[in-house]
């Protein structure tokens, strides 16, 4: 039966009405309130003139009222236009106007940012979504939240004025293959391409999940770390886990190295984080003698692992009372996030396998012809969660909606790899140099045009590495121009990248050599770029 998302988490969470379904710093919210909340927000909606198919744009970190809101577009057959509130200055219009948005939902972090660079977009109504409820006092002041009523404008006004006393709404359900959310991908070849997802490839997603029930589920909490304007943080951290009865816990400004931190503050039953998360839990001095007993389901996607580093934290964890490995998961935004999970068997080194109604193959990236088990090739996905096109650039698809073998469209991945005799999936690199950053994927050549802008730049390239916490960064490799001084070089660099690039571009390093090293061929020889990049030649 076509459902709305609402409607769907709605009959998961029958008779859980007392328990709390959002956590947010020492704020809570229980099913019953989270559900009277949403009806409030689609009155506020309905009365600035949201209709259905009208695009709602959301620029938020992960709090309550953004996942409210989320829910309350669904029901009036809306569309949730998550953008990552962190893009530049020069991209708030070219996104608004893109849309074509009249009502937006930003944070008050950033208000001041959106509203005033919203230029000529079409945008009539601003809601500002509050932060310093989730805050400490002290960062609160840091941050100067609480400060943008000086700053506002016409049709500008808080979350709490926003709300409406609810009336007499029916869902509208009719809208099952279109979108109802847009999240994007990493922007690494351009602007960041909006994944448009409809309520079939939500409701696939949570066909699943409940049917592998590698979550948690019921009366247990999970702790979400990943962004909602992700797939993967919207649909299988946000969505699946509030139909499956599961109580999610945010936390709006988390960082990479406070994962013990929310560990020992909220011992959740189940947590979702990239492989740089779980290895710097290992360097958290609190985790070393931590009691991780309450840990059921520690779930890991987004970046690639090693087979060594997996069994290094699998053990890491078992030590310290974890009763489970680790839950590997797999996929992208344009299949609504995850489609292969560690399930039945499956060993250090692999993704997992295939989710029921999925199918993951390797083929021939050349020929396209399908390769053997254990044969590598290129990854390619078909599933009932493949999204409807790219927003705004349907020439784009058939960059990733292509025919397979079969002669049946399939979603190409750009990601190496190969299933094995028994079904399990193994990826084992990334097709032309890409960087994955805390789950976001990023071609280098993005940031080396922003930096070849730099006049004192004579050759720039950019590859993966790690920084000194041991996340993945981009790592720029610099040639500067005769008689440039570098300190002086780096630090425009610096500038240039923050004012021109997304937060998760911008190079962790810069490294500095007469002469860039080339292969025999005359290549660039990337492999002893990634060798050095921890010294300035």
């Amino acid at each position: 039966m076509k459902k709305t998302l609402y409607q769907d988490l709605w009959e998961g969470a029958a008779g859980m009405e007392p328990a709390v379904a959002l956590r947010c710093g020492d704020q809570s919210l229980t099913f019953a309130a989270f559900f009277r909340e949403i009806l409030r927000a689609e009155a506020g909606l309905r009365a600035l003139g949201v209709q259905s198919g009208d695009l709602v744009t959301i620029l938020s970190l992960n709090t309550p009222e953004a996942v409210i809101a989320f829910y309350a577009i669904d029901r009036i057959g809306a569309v949730a236009n998550w953008v990552d509130m962190k893009l530049s200055p020069a991209e708030v219009e070219f996104y608004l106007t893109r849309a074509k948005s009249k009502v937006v939902l930003v944070l008050e972090l950033i208000f001041q940012k959106v509203y005033a660079n919203r230029g000529h977009a079409p945008a009539e109504h601003f809601v500002v979504l509050p932060l310093a409820p989730y805050l400490t006092p002290e960062l609160g002041r840091k941050l100067r939240v609480g400060v943008w009523e000086g700053e506002k404008g016409p049709g500008c006004v808080s979350w709490k004025e926003f709300l409406q006393d609810t009336g007499e709404s029916v869902p509208e359900s009719a809208r099952w293959e279109e979108p109802v959310a847009i999240t994007y991908t990493g922007g690494t070849t351009g602007p960041a391409k909006g994944v448009m997802l409809s309520r079939r490839a939500f409701r696939a997603s949570l066909e699943q999940y409940t049917q592998v029930g590698t979550m948690y589920g019921r009366g247990g909490a999970t702790l979400v770390l990943l962004p909602l304007f992700s797939a993967f943080g919207l649909c299988q951290c946000v969505h699946v886990p509030l139909c499956l009865g599961m109580t999610i816990i945010l936390y709006p400004m988390f960082r990479p190295e406070q994962l013990g931190e929310m560990l020992r503050r909220y011992r959740p039953e189940q947590v979702s984080g990239t492989t740089s998360y779980w290895q710097l839990l290992l360097q958290d001095p609190w985790a070393d003698q931590a009691d991780l007993s309450f840990l059921q389901v520690p779930r890991c996607g987004g970046d690639a692992m090693t087979a060594a580093m997996e069994r290094r934290i699998n053990d890491f964890l078992a030590q310290r009372g974890c009763p489970a490995r680790l839950i590997k998961e797999y996929g992208m935004s344009e299949v609504a996030g995850i489609v292969c999970v560690s399930y039945g068997d499956w060993e250090a080194g692999d993704v997992g396998r295939p989710l029921p109604g999925c199918r993951i193959i390797a083929v021939d990236p050349e020929t396209g012809a399908a390769c053997p088990p254990e044969g590598q090739g290129e990854l390619i996905i078909q599933s009932n969660t493949v999204m409807n096109g790219y927003y705004g650039v349907p020439e784009a698809d058939a960059e990733v909606l292509r025919p397979g073998p079969d002669g049946t469209l399939w979603v190409w991945t750009k990601d190496l790899g190969h299933q094995t005799a028994d079904g399990r999936i193994v990826v084992t690199g990334r097709k032309k140099r890409m960087i994955s950053r805390n789950g976001f994927k990023i071609f280098p050549s993005v940031i080396e045009e922003c930096l070849l802008q730099e006049d004192q730049v004579e050759a720039c390239a950019v590859v993966g590495g790690r920084n000194s916490r041991g996340e993945t960064v981009p790592v720029a490799h610099i040639v500067p121009q005769p008689g440039t001084d570098q300190e002086t070089l780096e630090r425009a660099l610096r500038l240039r990248a923050k004012q021109a690039l997304n937060t998760y571009l911008i190079p962790g390093m810069y490294c500095f050599w007469s002469r860039l090293p080339y292969t025999e061929r005359g290549k660039l020889d990337y492999r002893k770029l990634e060798e050095s990049q921890n010294t300035k030649p």
